[in-house]
């Protein structure tokens, strides 16, 4: 697995600190506790070939801008970061994980990142319990195979998002069979 680089800036406090500490020990994990998926293997540079203004390139810009390379097996997280409007800053990190929860996606990594940010940040209670409530009013990306969204418009994955429908009928397509695959395995 490649290694996982996060900035300990000295304009952090001491808890920011802390805190990412214990989030580059867990970002470990996470990727290991998800071997099963499969890595994109594409790096920052790869994904800025995807046409412009498409998700991929997008993610391409977005991951050069923060000085990052996509983490084997959990890449999908940094779509999260652009479609749904979040920095990599703390604050946003953890807001990003209500978020999550509320639009469906409970996870072990989720849960225990947003129970203890609970537990450290409550100066940002009310920011990620609002974070939550939009969440709640977008529609579920849980499932979601983002690998095979990198090719779509950036713009039209993040109105999908929010607004529940898009013109592009491929795109709909596309995740209307991710959500009927996650019907099928729910089921089982």
């Amino acid at each position: 697995m490649k290694a996982i680089i996060i900035s300990y800036r000295k304009e952090h406090s001491f808890r920011e600190r802390m805190l990412l500490w214990l989030l580059g020990k867990v970002v470990a994990v996470h990727a290991q506790f998800y071997k099963h998926r499969q890595p994109w293997q594409l790096q920052r540079e790869d994904l800025k070939q995807y046409p412009a203004a498409s998700l991929g390139h997008e993610l391409g810009l977005f991951l050069e801008h923060e000085e990052l390379q996509p983490v084997d097996r959990i890449e999908r997280h940094d779509a999260f970061h652009i479609l749904l409007g979040f920095s990599t800053q703390l604050k946003d990190e953890a807001a990003m994980q209500f978020f999550l929860i509320g639009n469906g996606k409970i996870s072990p990594f989720t849960a225990g990142t947003a129970l203890f940010t609970l537990l450290t940040m409550p100066d940002y209670w009310g920011y990620f319990y609002r974070q939550y409530k939009r969440g709640q009013g977008t529609r579920c990306i849980a499932r979601w195979d983002f690998l095979h969204l990198l090719d779509e418009r950036f713009d039209e994955v993040k109105e999908l998002i929010f607004s529940g429908t898009s013109a592009n009928t491929g795109l709909l397509h596309k995740v209307e069979t991710f959500e009927r695959m996650n019907k099928a395995y729910v089921a089982v």
